[in-house]
């Protein structure tokens, strides 16, 4: 396998990573993809899939991803872990704050502190149909002739 190869293989499994997580940290916490710092994020991450030729697998984990965060923060409402329509004083400052960040900032900054501290506190494992799928992108040994 050539170094540029490598390169191509690691930059695919990176940005399936980035899609994944982004898409879970979107259905989990519940925002809107019409935000425009979430719709713009989403926009280069299919920009730099078009790129590398794999668009519909990086749409595909970022969908998966999507629908996982949603169906695991459900799984905790229904749990008790998430008190929904609960407020205390302790649970509403912080989004007050965090709203009032974004005025300051310009909007999205808040939720782009948001999304940096839910990936700091989350460990996030790409499903392993999108690792099989990047030993498909791969090309056969005996295409390689005279690469090695």
């Amino acid at each position: 396998m050539g170094k540029s190869e490598n390169n191509g293989k690691a930059e695919i499994k990176k940005l399936l990573q980035e899609a994944y997580e982004f898409g879970y940290f979107i259905g989990y916490r519940g925002h809107s993809e019409w935000i425009s710092w979430v719709r713009d994020r989403k926009e280069e991450l299919y920009r730099r899939a078009k790129e590398l030729g794999v668009y519909e697998l990086i749409k595909s984990a970022y969908n998966r991803g999507k629908v996982e965060g949603s169906n695991r923060r459900q799984e905790e409402i229904n749990l008790g872990l998430i008190e929904k329509g609960k407020l205390t004083e302790e649970k509403v400052k912080p989004r007050v704050e965090m709203r009032r960040a974004e005025e300051r900032t310009g909007e999205g900054k808040g939720l782009e502190v948001e999304f940096a501290r839910f990936l700091q506190t989350t460990r996030l494992v790409l499903p392993p149909e999108f690792l099989d799928t990047l030993k498909h992108l791969e090309i056969p040994r005996m295409l390689k002739l005279g690469e090695e």
